[in-house]
């Protein structure tokens, strides 16, 4: 993106037709248009989480969240949950929906995909999914906030209880506006009573996956050191590729050599170094914005193609549910010449809905996904007890991938790993 950025400003320089717009007179796109007008009810964002902390709370009872351990992972922690409960041939499908939440901690993945990426039928994803709804923390699963105070308040088995969740269930904008006297008399109560709702859904956690963030992390601080080229984020209304870097929109033929070229086709008797001059570089601008718009072209088919060839990859971040998969294969499926999907690939960069930014040669190196589930195999091993080759082989087996015992050992020495004799005296 930076090398763009460079040949942009060089064209800038050099091309007097050529313009930048000030990011406030860039024209909306339809997307985002559309973006901007799709209803946001019930869409969490940062305003809102500081709205919620704010709100006053009597409870001085510790909560999990007081009690969690910085040093675990929220992957971790449902994992010792979760997996334990499952059947062996369910325990895939528990790793594939952890590995779908988002650091707020809920679910956007469809139970079809979650079926999908663990090899299960949706009746068998939807009973996963309902044991890892009964996870703590409490809430977590939910596909978006509204669930997540419910499955917070199901166990609240006082009339404080069933008013606070049939207000969350249908009332929530008269919550939220803080509509206490017009919800009394909805339910026929004291207005004691709903203040003691109030606290009580106050008292949730609207985002459960906030306690395993690093408190000392800002929201810049964990943005990738590495800028990628697209970012696929699913949340509560779908999947979204978005393209990074310059845009066509971001420019425009100067209006004076436009302007004046027109002119001189109306005339019969120009300057014909005039009319050479404002070609050329009124070409010159036109055809870079087209390759910008082609780019963006590009790059969104791409994007769209791993979110529908590599959804468990895209969704976790998890190797082991990363497909085969060649620039010429991917070329051929969209219907793109092979050397520009590598010219559109080439050192760019994916970020996936988990926030994780890889080389787009993850994709396309089989090598890389087998090397990294070795390393992560032998990152959780007992170093009293090292694991053979042989025996790296049959777990990578049960997960689907088939290497010989000798190409467990290529790829380790690839990786510089150690023998498991050697791993042990180490």
């Amino acid at each position: 993106m930076q090398e763009l950025e460079q040949k942009l400003e060089a064209e800038l320089n050099e091309n007097p037709a050529l313009e930048r717009l000030a990011p406030d007179e860039i024209p909306l796109t339809e997307r985002e248009i559309l973006r901007n007008l799709a209803p946001r009810e019930l869409k969490p964002h940062g305003d809102d989480r500081e709205l919620w902390r704010s709100l006053p709370t009597d409870d001085v009872t510790p909560s999990w969240i007081d009690l969690a351990s910085s040093e675990t992972t929220l992957h971790e922690y449902l994992s010792a949950q979760l997996l334990p409960q499952l059947s062996e041939d369910l325990r895939r499908a528990g790793e594939f929906a952890i590995g779908c939440l988002n650091e707020n901690g809920y679910l956007y993945e469809p139970v079809e995909e979650i079926a999908l990426g663990g090899n299960c039928s949706i009746e068998d994803a939807e009973y996963v999914i309902a044991q890892l709804k009964k996870c703590e923390p409490a809430g977590i699963g939910a596909s978006g906030i509204q669930e997540s105070l419910l499955l917070q308040l199901r166990e609240v088995d006082t009339l404080e209880g069933k008013i606070a969740r049939k207000i969350v269930r249908d009332h929530l904008d008269l919550f939220t506006g803080g509509k206490r006297m017009k919800l009394a008399r909805r339910f026929s109560v004291t207005p004691a009573v709903i203040n003691e709702v109030f606290d009580l859904v106050m008292g949730c956690v609207p985002f459960p996956g906030d306690a395993f963030r690093p408190s000392s992390q800002s929201h810049e601080a964990r943005l990738p050191a590495i800028q990628p080229d697209i970012v696929l984020t699913r949340s509560e209304f779908g999947w979204e590729v978005s393209v990074r870097g310059p845009s066509a929109s971001e420019f425009c033929v100067n209006g004076y050599y436009k302007k004046r070229l027109e002119d001189l086709q109306q005339q019969a008797k120009v300057d014909k170094d005039e009319r050479r001059h404002l070609v050329h570089f009124t070409g010159r601008a036109a055809d870079l914005i087209e390759c910008l718009e082609q780019r963006h072209r590009t790059m969104m088919r791409v994007g769209q193609y791993l979110i529908e060839k590599q959804a468990g990859f895209v969704s976790t971040g998890d190797v082991s549910f990363l497909m085969p998969l060649t620039r010429t294969q991917l070329a051929h499926d969209i219907d793109i010449h092979e050397s520009t999907v590598s010219r559109a690939t080439q050192g760019k960069f994916v970020q996936l809905s988990t926030g994780e930014t890889v080389s787009f040669e993850v994709f396309f190196k089989p090598a890389l996904r087998i090397q990294k589930m070795i390393e992560e195999i032998l990152a959780t091993e007992n170093p009293d007890n090292p694991l053979s080759d042989e025996r790296i082989a049959k777990i990578l087996a049960d997960k689907g991938v088939h290497v010989a015992r000798r190409t467990v050992n290529k790829y380790r020495d690839r990786t510089k790993l150690l023998s498991s004799r050697k791993r042990r005296s180490a």
